[in-house]
């Protein structure tokens, strides 16, 4: 069992790195299933965005200093902000929503860059604040919090139909993987970037028209008014 962590995530069980580097994939591994879902516009893939946040950055401000909060709590934000974006769209089938795609305007792309640069500030946090991270070598630690904040940011564009935010979410998955690659990667966490990447794509493609099912003619509801004709 020791030897199966140690090829999954590159470290021996049992230290704080070792935790933190496996909390990081199970929260990735979770944020791709939430893509799957929302590439589908499922609801439920806000509900697992959320056990994402959770399981990953909030548990990890929670056990190893609460400096993490200051990112962990914009992303818990987000994950709320988009459950209940959707829920002001029409629904449709079981947990489904027609949700409006819209295409990429001027105004989006610059709120979306604005925000992508708070949140990247907010994932440094105290290494921001302490003049730390304009030191050399910390190259790997500017693109984490950025790539970080881009997926963040992309999940705000997706709950509000933008398709370009797909795109935005693979780009990061790509990212993530560039930086990796520099280092000794965990394959977990590579094999889960690849995932969040596929189910970027899908979202990407699967967003280009309206679903089927919202077209349709809206089901008779039960039992049926008394004084229908």
């Amino acid at each position: 069992m020791d030897q199966l962590f140690l090829d999954l995530f590159g470290q021996q069980p049992g230290g704080s790195s070792a935790t933190i580097v496996a909390l990081s994939a199970l929260s990735s591994l979770l944020t791709g299933v939430a893509l799957l879902l929302l590439a589908r516009r499922n609801d439920l893939g806000w509900w697992v965005q959320v056990l994402a946040v959770f399981a990953g950055p909030l548990v990890t401000a929670l056990l190893f200093g609460y400096d993490g909060l200051v990112g962990a709590l914009p992303a818990m934000a987000v994950a709320a902000y988009g459950l209940w974006r959707f829920s002001k769209y029409p629904a449709f089938g079981r947990f489904g929503r027609a949700v409006a795609v819209r295409g990429a305007t001027p105004a989006s792309l610059a709120w979306g860059a604005g925000l992508t640069a708070v949140l990247t500030a907010l994932n440094l946090g105290p290494l921001l604040w302490s003049g730390l991270v304009f030191g050399g070598g910390t190259a790997s630690i500017w693109l984490n919090a950025f790539f970080g904040a881009l997926i963040t940011a992309a999940l705000v564009g997706i709950a509000n139909g933008f398709r370009w935010a797909w795109l935005a979410v693979a780009a990061s998955s790509v990212g993530y993987v560039a930086v990796f690659f520099a280092s000794a990667p965990a394959r977990a966490t590579l094999g889960v970037l690849v995932l969040q990447f596929g189910a970027a794509l899908y979202g990407w493609w699967s967003w280009r028209q309206a679903p089927a099912e919202a077209d349709a003619e809206p089901a008779e509801t039960y039992p049926p008014h008394p004084y229908a004709e």
